[in-house]
């Protein structure tokens, strides 16, 4: 995977990561089809499970409560040692980083390097309050109609296509 290769040490990955980040998301602008996407949406009861992980439609405008993103969020870093430490935002890392002044950040717990949001190892802790969200948003319409657009999700994305392919099997409506 590009975003955990070989690098000789946790500064490299920052100086790498905070290069991918800025151009992707903290100058990201919305496109035409996002902000359409979000006008069909505009006073509709909606929930966005996406495989994205540069914030795309929170830059878009969509209520952040009613996103999961289920890889991870790569504005968001968490402690490297394997030990749920919480998550903390990477922004203020990444903008010295892409300065040319940045400096490897650690956790407040344990002084580990922190890593990006991302599942890129066994340390991964997916945000479960987003996950929580996103089963009561089901639970809450198990009985109404419900639209499932799998936008830009292929066979490759099996994490996210396979659950949803099965909840449409499984709720006809």
């Amino acid at each position: 995977d590009a975003l955990d290769k070989d690098f000789d040490s946790w500064d490299e990955k920052w100086q790498f990561w905070s290069q991918l980040i800025n151009e992707y998301s903290v100058e990201y602008k919305p496109s035409k089809a996002m902000k359409q996407l979000k006008e069909l949406l505009n006073r509709k009861n909606y929930f966005i499970a996406t495989s994205t992980f540069d914030h795309f439609f929170e830059k878009a405008g969509f209520d952040q409560e009613k996103i999961f993103n289920v890889f991870g969020d790569w504005t968001m870093m968490q402690c490297s040692s394997g030990l749920n430490h919480g998550t903390r935002s990477d922004l203020s890392t990444v903008k010295r980083y892409v300065n040319g002044q940045g400096e490897v950040p650690r956790c407040e717990d344990c002084n580990s390097p922190m890593e990006l949001h991302m599942p890129l190892n066994t340390h991964f802790f997916p945000d479960e309050d987003a996950n929580t969200r996103f089963r009561w948003f089901l639970t809450r319409n198990q009985t109404n109609k419900v639209v499932v657009l799998e936008l830009g999700v292929d066979p490759t994305s099996p994490q996210l296509l396979d659950p949803m392919a099965k909840l449409v099997e499984q709720f006809k409506d």
